[in-house]
């Protein structure tokens, strides 16, 4: 989305094709050209109508989002359309929120070959950053070394274009309150860090605000109000907010799982308290707990593991990012922050 918005800043028309109406629906999207949704499975009958919309659109630059360093089960449909717009003479991006692919080690080679097809490779992360704590973490997941997966990001050097974060516009400057601020990003995950957090109002005495997030059910929301009406603390439960980066920006400080967000919490400047979501036993993640030690490295964060997770331990995680002075490494520098500027210039041919 902010790379649409950065898109059609600059003019052009926009073909999108989507399939997650339930996340991102149509409206948020339709403001930045035609959405059209694609079927709840890709298949090789959805990769022949994705190629004839193509080829009637006649795009100048096609973009996947994530394929190919995941979604492999795209395959299908995402190599004819890629075909058909190499064949209008269009060039091809890929579009990857981090330096981070989701192949095992057997599957490198395809990874590559998927890869060839493409101009660039557009990794949404500035140079040097991100990257080797990702290389760090993802001896987790049990399916590539370290090793291995630096040496994908080194055979595609000449492809691959970090372009810093793709944040929104910065926010208003606003009068800074007094409250934490609790989020697990979309709310699918991470239930304990919401009710771990109301427990941890009571302990503190300090208002808290948690976002359950947009993927919350209603009966998920109604249990973590209960809990918040009988806690005795000051904990107010909310489903969403439109305007996360304006409430990041009043908080004392942000209690967050370390999905996206952090890149934003990390142009604020804020006290971080990062609760990354490591997944589950033989399903594990290891995107959030790269991204929790560069913030902790390079802003401070304190960093809580799912075990770490009851209401005294966040509690204490809060008060001593209060305590202390924010500290922010010179090595974060303003240019981080314009990966949709950067991004856009690229797919333009500027």
């Amino acid at each position: 989305m902010r790379l649409l918005a950065a898109l059609e800043a600059r003019g052009g028309r926009n073909l999108i094709f989507l399939r997650a109406p339930s996340v991102y629906p149509h409206k948020l999207l339709e403001n930045y050209g035609e959405v059209r949704a694609l079927p709840a499975l890709p298949s090789a009958a959805s990769g022949r109508a994705l190629a004839a919309a193509v080829t009637r659109f006649r795009p100048t630059a096609l973009v996947t989002e994530y394929f190919p360093f995941g979604r492999s089960e795209c395959l299908p449909e995402i190599l004819p359309a890629l075909a058909a717009a190499a064949r209008r003479g269009a060039r091809l991006f890929a579009s990857v929120p981090m330096p981070y692919f989701t192949a095992p080690a057997v599957a490198l080679p395809s990874l590559l070959e998927a890869c060839a097809r493409y101009d660039k490779i557009l990794v949404h992360s500035p140079g040097g950053a991100d990257l080797p704590y990702m290389a760090k973490a993802v001896a987790l997941e049990r399916r590539v070394s370290a090793g291995a997966f630096l040496s994908v990001f080194e055979a595609l050097r000449a492809k691959i274009v970090f372009t810093g974060y793709l944040l929104p516009p910065p926010a208003r400057a606003g009068s800074k309150k007094d409250f934490i601020l609790v989020t697990r990003g979309g709310g699918s995950t991470s239930d304990r860090l919401v009710e771990a957090a109301i427990g941890a109002a009571r302990l503190t005495g300090r208002p808290f605000l948690i976002i359950a997030g947009p993927s919350t059910t209603p009966a998920r929301l109604e249990r973590f109000r209960r809990l918040a009406a009988a806690s005795g603390g000051n904990a107010a439960v909310l489903f969403a907010f439109a305007d996360m980066p304006g409430l990041m920006a009043r908080a004392a400080a942000c209690v967050s799982t370390a999905g996206g967000s952090v890149y934003e919490m990390l142009a604020l400047r804020k006290k971080m308290v990062l609760a990354p979501y490591c997944g589950a036993k033989g399903r594990e993640h290891s995107d959030q707990l790269a991204r929790a030690w560069l913030a902790r490295d390079l802003a401070g964060a304190e960093l809580l593991l799912p075990a770490d997770l009851t209401p005294e331990k966040i509690a204490a995680a809060v008060e001593r990012a209060l305590a202390r002075p924010l500290k922010v490494s010179k090595k974060i520098k303003p240019s981080w922050f314009l990966g949709a500027q950067r991004s856009a210039r690229e797919l333009k041919g500027l």
